[in-house]
């Protein structure tokens, strides 16, 4: 959303596309850099390869048929405890002792299945596939040994079970085994008989317990013999490297070409966010769909000078360069400023604008010029009493001028001087000597009579006059002339400044006809016509600012023609 003189306004496609050709520097900018950066980061790495070994964690077909398909601790095995294992120190160790040094090598488990994957990286293939293998066999050795080992204490302490239960048994049965051997040493039957029925008697005693350690020494002696097989199982089943790896084709660093394109992806990215960004951010005028929304009204665009009209011909180019964009721009300012006044009574037309240096002094003379071009009896009257640039623009003295006519009485027809060129009806006066308060002197009553006394002079007075928005004085004369041209300077000139300059204008009852808008872009294609430049005979022929002739005539008679007689000390002056 945008907003406007307090409204939101919705942008629409075009006007972002309008957005981001005004800002294609912010939008080059970030994309180059981004580039260059992944170009430089490209360029400087080492060429890395990468090679994958697999090792799969499940039981082998022994160890099923033995223990059966899917036994518990098949399914329940946790893969992060395994990776603890095969990053664990003792196998890193043993991996640098075989390699002879450290070696870059990731694990990761695989979700679909009971796979490790070994993962090595390496300056060269051959050494990439040789990392990955020996970390994945290191791994499944320790796993099996591991296994082993835990099997064989178990084992160890089974059998040491046994043992104690096979004591324990025996010393149970030691005061039987002296009955039997009685039994069988008596010759009486008397002593048989008693010996026999001691013996029945001890027998019927120690059955229980005799029954519960051989039962014992049999459960022993199968977990033993189960045991025993799942060692040997353990080192063929619990773990098996199921692929091995092998040296790499192509390195696994990303081409140049791709990192270039993710990057100028990244950049263009941001170079589009940053353009908006600083558009947003930016409140100049740059348009005139800014100065429409504004509710201003536009009298004409003057685009940029190009090489065919030089920085300091900008304030002549309706006189010297008729061929140029920028005097071909002035000239549809002036149809406009005719258009306006057409069926008003305007003697006098201000020029001002919110700011300094924002091209009012060059659209004063810009427009005086083609306004008398076209037979009207124009007086360009430099009113900036504070920095007057009239008479730096056409090579004459700054004195005296309108000053001195309010605070000396000089007549007008010794204060001004015409151009001296038969297309133009113009006549210029510069500011005279600077008065002691600029303001309040063009706030008197008798610098208003001044500017009544030009308009019976002459068909248009065009007042060049100081900005609005730094000091008063362009308010203060405002109420005296008949209408106002504001001039803005785009990029330049923001929203806020020329709405209050306008704003302050209108406050003070002036009939502000609308804004001129310089180093405006242009806004509508070639109609197929190349511009004509003006004919010169020669580079060194060529008019410049210092060809301008001045005359010294006074103001001009009833019938607009030169009189005769020129003021002495009034030679005119040139650069």
């Amino acid at each position: 959303m945008a907003t406007i003189n307090g409204y939101e306004n919705e942008l629409e496609l075009s006007d972002y596309v309008k957005i981001l050709r005004r800002r294609w520097p912010w939008i080059l900018l970030p994309l180059l850099l981004i580039m260059a950066a992944a170009a430089a980061y490209t360029l400087s790495q080492t060429l890395t390869y990468r090679a994958r070994a697999s090792v799969l964690l499940a039981d082998s077909a022994a160890q099923d048929a033995y223990f059966g398909a899917g036994n518990v601790n098949a399914e329940n095995r946790d893969l992060a405890n395994e990776i603890n294992i095969a990053l664990s120190d003792v196998v890193r160790d043993e991996v640098e002792r075989r390699s002879g040094g450290p070696v870059n090598v990731t694990i990761e488990r695989s979700f679909e299945s009971d796979l490790l994957l070994f993962n090595a990286a390496a300056s060269t293939p051959t050494a990439a596939a040789d990392a990955a293998n020996t970390w994945a066999n290191v791994y499944v050795e320790a796993k099996q040994e591991q296994a082993a080992s835990s099997l064989a204490t178990t084992i160890t302490a089974f059998e040491k079970d046994i043992v104690d239960l096979r004591t324990q048994r025996q010393e149970l049965r030691l005061p039987l085994d002296r009955l039997e051997d009685d039994l069988a040493a008596a010759r009486a039957e008397d002593d048989r008989a008693r010996l026999q029925t001691q013996v029945d008697r001890l027998k019927a005693d120690l059955q229980v317990e005799l029954s519960l350690i051989d039962n014992e020494l049999r459960g022993l002696g199968t977990n033993v013999t189960n045991l025993q097989i799942a060692s040997q199982l353990a080192r063929t089943g619990t773990a098996q490297v199921t692929q091995e790896a092998f040296p790499p084709q192509n390195p696994s660093n990303a081409p140049l070409s791709r990192n270039l394109i993710l990057g100028g992806v990244v950049g263009l990215i941001l170079g589009v966010g940053l353009a908006l960004m600083i558009d947003n951010l930016d409140r100049s005028i740059k348009s005139s769909q800014d100065l429409a929304g504004l509710g201003l009204p536009v009298l004409g665009l003057i685009p940029k000078p190009g090489r065919d009209l030089p920085i300091s011909q900008l304030p002549l180019a309706t006189m010297n360069h008729t061929g140029t964009s920028v005097a071909d721009g002035y000239q549809k300012v002036r149809t406009a400023v005719e258009f306006a006044l057409l069926g008003r009574k305007i003697k006098s037309l201000l020029i001002t604008s919110a700011n300094p240096s924002e091209g009012k002094t060059s659209t004063s003379c810009n427009l005086s010029w083609a306004m008398s071009a076209v037979d009207h009896r124009v007086v360009l009257a430099d009113v900036d009493f504070r920095r007057p640039r009239i008479h730096d623009v056409f090579a004459c003295a700054p004195e005296p001028g309108l000053s001195d006519n309010l605070l000396h009485g000089t007549p007008l027809n010794q204060l001004a001087l015409r151009v001296d060129d038969e297309r133009s009806n113009m006549v210029i006066i510069p500011t005279g000597a600077q008065p002691p308060s600029p303001g309040d002197f063009v706030a008197s009553p008798a610098f208003s009579d001044l500017l009544r006394n030009l308009e019976a002079e002459a068909d248009l007075v065009i007042l060049d006059a100081p900005p609005v928005l730094p000091v008063s004085d362009a308010l203060s004369i405002a109420r005296h002339v008949d209408a106002v041209l504001v001039v803005a300077k785009a990029g330049e000139t923001s929203k806020q400044d020329l709405s209050t300059a306008v704003e302050g204008l209108r406050r003070v009852g002036a009939d502000v006809l609308g804004v001129c808008l310089i180093g405006a872009k242009p806004e509508t294609t070639s109609y197929g016509y190349e511009a004509i430049p003006a004919p010169r005979k020669s580079r060194r022929s060529r008019t410049t600012l210092a060809d301008i002739e001045i005359d010294d005539d006074p103001l001009y008679d009833g019938d607009w023609n030169p009189v005769d007689d020129i003021p002495v000390g009034r030679e005119p002056q040139r650069f």
